[in-house]
């Protein structure tokens, strides 16, 4: 059975042990920027955070009357200070994830585009590191825990979209 998104209409609050009915998704977005050299930027999470430390890109849960598109770009601007234009967003994969408390449909965005490490503004709290990596350093962070297990699916993505 495919699953589409369809509004519901329905506006559930974030909170821990949520627990969503078998057909209730939540909507994240996550955006991977690649500049010319093909690296790829990645943010470190605040220590004090859930996964404190952890390395990762972009991303966030889209809020109520955002589509992903608005998500994506208030995610870019709230954790590392980018205005990134709709035109250099580019959806490249729609992912449904489902675990015991919560499905989720999150829209996989690349970004193509020389980003200085100097331009990032951490304004939100989140953040508090940026490193561009290649791919096969961010298998390697993967490999050592560093960065989330569940990444592991951007390593064979960037072969195809790089």
């Amino acid at each position: 059975m495919t699953m589409k998104k369809k509004k519901t209409g329905k506006i559930i609050e974030r909170k821990e042990g949520l627990r969503l009915g078998e057909e209730e998704y939540i909507l994240a977005v996550q955006c991977w920027i690649i500049n010319k050299k093909r690296e790829i930027l990645l943010t470190q999470r605040k220590f004090d955070k859930g996964y404190g430390g952890m390395w990762e890109p972009t991303g966030g849960l889209v809020i109520s009357g955002e589509n992903s598109i608005q998500g994506v770009k208030r995610e870019l601007q709230e954790e590392i200070g980018l205005n990134i234009s709709k035109e250099d967003l580019f959806l490249v994969k729609e992912k449904i994830e489902k675990d015991e408390n919560c499905n989720t449909f999150r829209d996989v965005y690349i970004v193509k585009k020389d980003i200085k490490l100097n331009e990032l503004n951490f304004n939100d709290g989140e953040v508090i590191n940026a490193q561009y990596v290649t791919v096969e350093k961010l298998s390697h962070m993967i490999d050592q825990g560093e960065s989330f297990e569940w990444l592991r699916y951007f390593v064979d993505l960037y072969k195809t979209i790089s």
